[in-house]
């Protein structure tokens, strides 16, 4: 059948509620605070944000200031959380939004201060301890310092304590637990102190895979929630992809052999064929180093078919000269399944040399993002059971 879009991504909103339910049952009795940064992982935020909003999530997480704002424009009410920093710019708009905001300095608190008290708005704030990352965040040994010149400040409310897990093995690696125990014992500093701290939660997709019970009361999912895994953790992973990647195929060329194809020849035709051209390229998110390699993959017909020449920016090949039949209009699958063949986003990673997040971020906007209700049964998901 032939779609009237020339490259999109099927949005399956019924395996995100899915994999949103099994996330519950692995973080017990912890609040699960789903995160939508990057456009929801290049999903699309604001349809999941809806989904959270209406099952009563209590907390929803997002990278920068410009993320909040457009899920507020959008009518999330739902308490949100930059993960990361936020300019000086910025902040009179998370006073005006009512949006909390990740703290990583002492200097940074006195300039919040400053802030909500001429806007006379009080800031939610969650201190950022830096157990291993190395990126935003105070060092352990100054948490303490850093949170009781939070709670002196009449403008800010230390809502929050958290750090940012390191490794993508999860609880798997040395360097996650030597970070978890740092965590706990600068925790557990605070409040022998006395600090009140409402939420302490560290906990993301490859901690909660991992197996280790989260450490706080609350947890921030991401990736998992859109069906994907690290790498290292993929076997067997339990969760359902809810993105596929798919395009027409615009236009068949029928070639002898030794024809070059592409920017730079770097694939010559070994026997007659016939390629089709997709309008799909790297500015899709389709990567780049495919072509460069010769590893990449389209199901066409639900066949196999190769990814041949350089991928550009506006399109790719694809060698379809072993399938009967295809014609221009015909779907071509770059995730997904089609008939008993299937490509799964950790095959694209690891053909491509990367990751499966920078594939889904990667995803640009002329991709229309199709949403779909109806492809799984829906489970009954509550945040307040």
């Amino acid at each position: 059948m032939t779609s009237r879009h020339r490259a999109w991504a099927g949005i399956h909103l019924n395996a995100f509620r899915k994999n949103l339910q099994l996330v519950k049952e692995l973080a017990g009795d912890a609040e699960v605070w789903p995160v939508l940064k990057a456009n929801a992982y290049g999903h699309g935020a604001i349809p999941f944000a809806k989904i959270c909003q209406e099952f009563g999530a209590p907390r929803l997480g997002v990278g920068d200031s410009g993320e909040a704002l457009e899920l507020r424009e959008a009518g999330i009410q739902t308490p949100l959380l930059v993960l990361g920093t936020a300019i000086d710019s910025e902040i009179p708009d998370l006073l005006e939004h009512n949006v909390e905001v990740g703290l990583h300095s002492e200097n940074r608190a006195f300039m919040l201060a400053e802030k909500a008290r001429k806007s006379n708005k009080p800031l939610g704030v969650h201190l950022k301890v830096d157990t291993g990352m190395t990126r935003l965040g105070v060092l352990p040994e100054a948490a303490l310092r850093v949170a009781r010149a939070v709670v002196a400040e009449p403008f800010l409310e230390l809502r929050g304590l958290m750090t940012h897990h390191a490794s993508q093995d999860g609880f798997r690696s040395a360097t996650a637990r030597e970070q978890d125990a740092l965590f706990k014992k600068t925790a557990k500093e605070l409040q022998d102190a006395g600090v009140p701290i409402p939420c302490v939660h560290s906990a993301n997709s490859a901690a909660l895979f991992t197996g280790n019970p989260p450490f706080g009361n609350a947890v921030r999912p991401g990736i998992a929630l859109y069906g994907v895994l690290p790498l290292s953790l993929d076997t067997d992973s339990p969760l359902d992809p809810v993105l596929s990647l798919h395009a027409q195929v615009v236009f068949l060329k029928d070639v002898p052999a030794g024809v070059s194809v592409g920017y730079g020849g770097r694939w010559k035709s070994p026997q007659p064929t016939r390629l089709a051209v997709l309008p799909i390229g790297y500015n899709d998110g389709l990567p780049y180093r495919l072509g460069a390699q010769g590893r990449g993959w389209a199901l066409v017909r639900g066949v196999r078919c190769p990814l041949v020449g350089a991928v550009s920016m506006d399109y790719c090949t694809v060698d379809v000269g072993h399938v009967p039949g295809v014609d221009i209009g015909d779907t071509a699958t770059l995730l997904g399944t089609d008939g008993e063949e299937s490509l799964t986003i950790q095959e694209l990673a690891e053909a491509a040399g990367t990751i499966p997040y920078e594939i889904t971020c990667s995803i640009g906007s002329r991709v229309q993002r199709i949403y779909d209700d109806s492809d799984i049964q829906p489970p009954k998901l509550s945040f307040s059971e």
